[in-house]
């Protein structure tokens, strides 16, 4: 009796087609995939009017400042003001101990009170020995003794006036007032102290003259000059002002490796004050036309400065040369023209593949999103 052989199934038939179809499956997708131009972000070089802007920081301070200082020594018996207080001009700051000067005013008084009685006499005398001579009854000699001394006491009486002038302005000068309105920066003494002509008792700022100064560091004081002009944004004022350079220091801080820079204000909003912070943006260049481009899309520094640009699909490099400036956007000097495509976030690895320009970061793959400056990485 013969028994049949079993049939083989359908997959273990066709077993070696379904690999081979499997196979060419994978080799498909892994072209297909290959093939797709990956999609990346753009930005343009744009052409027009450009600004170079060197940003530094800095603080108000007043344009002029006086010091409060005594004509004369003293002990201090009252201080009106601390620092920080408005003053406005001819308030009263400062009142020295006074009773030597008012005892010697007193004593000046009274001796030209007796001296214009002396004067008095005198004159009375002259009169007496003048009319005795028109009668024949007094010589020569006695008319002159009489004039001499009425002379005499008239020139005393003007030389102790004299002194009640000196010894009445040293005591107006134990008062000491305010010179300009203004604001106390700093008081280093407290009552009770004795003071001598050279200690300064208030440090006085003019409100109406507040300026800005800020440190430039060195690298970038050939392009700053006298003139230029900046807008400024002050801690606590709305808006931004407008201001004039209009002092460079000749000399480097050798601690900082900066000079100091002062500009004028153009305004003087109410309620601004010294020591306030101040953002300075110091324009140093305008341009009419120049091209620009995002600092963050160059790969390299110096000759080998390089942007990536998408060239009929595909990823090409191309050597640039720019103005080196701290800012985000620099001006090209050559390699490029306007409106070529930049890759945003250049990556080399892309040079010479075939790419589509995305509308949207959600268009690229995770992976391949941006995720910073590169550029800044390499510079």
């Amino acid at each position: 009796m013969a028994f049949d052989e079993p049939q083989p199934g359908f997959l273990t038939r066709y077993r070696y087609w379904i690999l081979a179809f499997g196979a060419l499956v994978l080799i498909g997708g892994y072209v297909y995939r290959a093939s797709r131009p990956t999609p990346v972000l753009t930005t343009p070089v744009v052409s027009g009017p450009a600004e170079r802007v060197l940003a530094v920081s800095g603080r108000t301070r007043p344009q002029v400042t006086v010091n409060i200082s005594p004509k004369t020594a003293g002990q201090i018996v009252k201080l009106t003001k601390e620092e920080g207080d408005a003053v406005q001009a001819g308030e009263v700051l400062v009142q020295l101990e006074a009773d030597a000067p008012r005892a010697a005013l007193d004593e000046a008084a009274a001796k030209i009170v007796l001296q214009q009685r002396a004067v008095a006499e005198a004159e009375r005398s002259y009169r007496r020995i003048e009319q005795l001579r028109a009668q024949g009854l007094a010589t020569v000699k006695e008319f002159d003794t009489a004039k001499f001394e009425v002379d005499q006491a008239r020139l005393t009486l003007a030389s102790l006036e004299a002194t009640r002038r000196e010894v009445s302005a040293r005591l107006r000068d134990n008062t000491l007032t305010a010179p300009v309105s203004g604001v106390v920066l700093a008081r280093p003494v407290d009552t009770g102290q004795v003071v001598s002509a050279q200690t300064v008792i208030y440090e006085i700022a003019p409100l109406a003259d507040v300026e800005v100064e800020a440190d430039v560091d060195e690298q970038y004081l050939t392009e700053v000059r006298t003139g230029q002009v900046a807008e400024v944004v002050i801690a606590g004022v709305t808006k931004p002002i407008s201001a004039t350079l209009y002092y460079v220091s000749p000399k480097v801080d050798q601690r900082t490796g900066g000079a100091k820079i002062r500009l004028r204000l153009s305004e003087q909003p109410a309620g601004l004050r010294a020591g306030l912070t101040a953002d300075v943006n110091l324009i140093v260049e305008r341009r009419e036309t120049a091209l620009t481009l995002p600092r963050s899309t160059i790969l390299g520094r110096g000759r080998d400065a390089k942007v990536l640009l998408v060239d009929n699909g595909r990823v090409a490099e191309r050597p640039v040369q720019f103005l080196d400036w701290p800012s985000e956007r620099v001006i090209v000097l050559q390699g490029l023209k306007g409106d070529e495509k930049l890759l945003a976030s250049p990556r080399p690895e892309l040079i010479g593949e075939h790419v589509v320009i995305a509308n949207d970061a959600s268009d690229i793959p995770a992976i391949e999103r941006p995720r910073g400056s590169d550029a800044r990485k390499a510079l």
